[in-house]
């Protein structure tokens, strides 16, 4: 079992941190479960920078919201998390029949620390190995014909172009009909804005591998339709009032801040 990725780790941490504020912003109070001494030591080490602090615990809570904005309105909704990490939005937000699906140590781990008999929301958790094919089938445990949510949450900026279009395969074909939440960042906004924050992203053992000019053409490509207007994460970051930027530059000369990473809602069927 390969262990659990140091970026986990570290998105689990500034959620925790966050838990701990005054104005906390997504009020993850389970994230402090997960961490470990070696998941402390990580976070420790590799503190980032106030800016990819901040994008990592806004984006969890634009997620949080439109979940939450779903789940009002059908209470059975189904949700399948794929690439959860330690989400534990399953038992923070009412409603829904939820589906975890992650790499063995992690889902393993998350039931130690958290087990799924104790949500309040009917929940299983998956482990699967996504380098040898393992989602596919893993997938089968959902039902197909239910009112699905697919969550994808910090996960495709990893993946190359051919890994991203096979997923969406196997989504549609597990799920002729769902709506689909992810954020994505396009090559302009990872050229001109992650700077530091990016060296950070390659201390921890990771990098990004899907920098299009237009990713979500590739899920238009797919036979996606977007449902809604894609938010931009740093655009509620200022609306939490936790950076400053000017809303003439943002909406001038900074429109590659505003718009170039965002949650996007995909409709499929």
């Amino acid at each position: 079992m390969n262990a659990i990725s140091k970026t986990a780790f570290f998105c689990c941490g500034i959620r925790a941190q966050d838990a701990l504020s005054a104005r906390s912003i997504c009020a993850d109070i389970y994230a402090a479960e997960f961490m470990t001494d070696e998941g402390r030591a990580i976070f420790n080490s590799f503190t980032g920078s106030p800016k990819q602090n901040v994008s990592n615990v806004v984006r969890s809570r634009i997620f949080q919201d439109e979940i939450a904005r779903r789940l009002k309105t059908d209470p059975q909704l189904q949700v399948v998390n794929i690439g959860a990490g330690f989400d534990s939005r399953a038992y923070r937000l009412a409603g829904g029949r939820w589906f975890e699906i992650d790499e063995p140590a992690i889902i393993h781990h998350k039931n130690q620390r958290l087990p799924p008999q104790t949500c309040a929301n009917p929940l299983q958790r998956i482990a699967v190995n996504f380098g040898k094919g393992e989602l596919k089938p893993a997938l089968r445990a959902c039902d197909p014909a239910a009112n699905t949510l697919i969550v994808i949450e910090g996960v495709f900026m990893y993946l190359d172009k051919a890994q991203v279009v096979e997923l969406l395969q196997v989504l549609r074909q597990a799920f002729p009909v769902h709506t689909l939440i992810c954020d994505l960042m396009n090559r302009d906004f990872f050229q001109r804005h992650m700077g530091k924050a990016y060296d950070h992203v390659l201390a921890l053992g990771s990098e990004f591998k899907l920098l299009e000019a237009a990713p979500e053409q590739l899920f238009f490509d797919a036979g996606y339709r977007a449902q809604s207007e894609p938010v931009s994460v740093v655009g509620r970051a200022r609306d939490f009032k936790v950076i400053s930027v000017p809303g003439f530059l943002f909406n001038s000369a900074l429109k590659s801040l505003r718009d170039g990473y965002r949650m996007h809602v995909f409709a499929m069927g």
